[in-house]
């Protein structure tokens, strides 16, 4: 045997032996995968644009209000003689408004209690607005409605209603002021 070196085989073509590109079982690899990204970036980079243009071109709606709390410390009603909470309920075919105070009598408070009916189907917010006026005058210190809607009303029926008890403009030695009536509203809801 000439130039012959150790006499072992020759390793067959893909036999797959460890180190030569096989596993520790003998068998041989598995191909190389490339993986072409490039689509699923496209992709995701698009639907993150059209997620961020539909997230800031929501309006979000919101009242200013507050909503009832339990404290044993303070109370929603009036507690001076010059003022009183009024509750008003919204009904579909009408307004009920009554006030609540501790420094008054039920006869003082009595004659404030109505209730304002629907003109066709509409609510009659101007009578609204006058009969709280009235009872501004009478009670100049309130502040405070508490606002009671009927399961169904719709959210601009709350917002009209709201707006209506907040201000009415009125003629004071010819010149037209703007005079809060009831700012602070409470939305509360029926116990059942």
């Amino acid at each position: 045997m000439s130039g012959g070196g150790g006499g072992g085989a020759a390793p067959e073509e893909g036999g797959g032996g460890f180190g030569e590109g096989g596993n520790v079982f003998g068998e041989a690899a598995a191909p190389e995968v490339e993986l072409n990204l490039t689509a699923l970036m496209d992709i995701l980079s698009n639907l993150l644009f059209f997620l961020l243009a539909s997230f800031g071109a929501t309006i979000i709606m919101a009242i200013n209000t507050t909503v009832p709390t339990q404290s044993a410390d303070k109370s929603d009603v009036a507690d001076t003689s010059q003022s009183v909470t009024v509750n008003v309920s919204v009904s579909k075919t009408k307004f009920s408004v009554s006030a609540t105070g501790t420094q008054q009598t039920e006869a003082d408070l009595a004659p404030l209690s109505i209730a304002i009916a629907n003109q066709g189907d509409n609510p009659d917010y101007a009578a609204l607005k006058d009969h709280l006026y009235a009872i501004k005058q009478k009670y100049p210190r309130s502040d405070t409605m508490i606002l009671t809607p009927d399961a169904g009303i719709r959210y601009d029926t709350l917002i009209k209603t709201m707006d209506a008890a907040r201000e009415k403009v009125v003629t004071v030695s010819g010149t037209p002021q703007t005079l809060p009536l009831f700012p602070s509203v409470v939305i509360s809801t029926l116990v059942k």
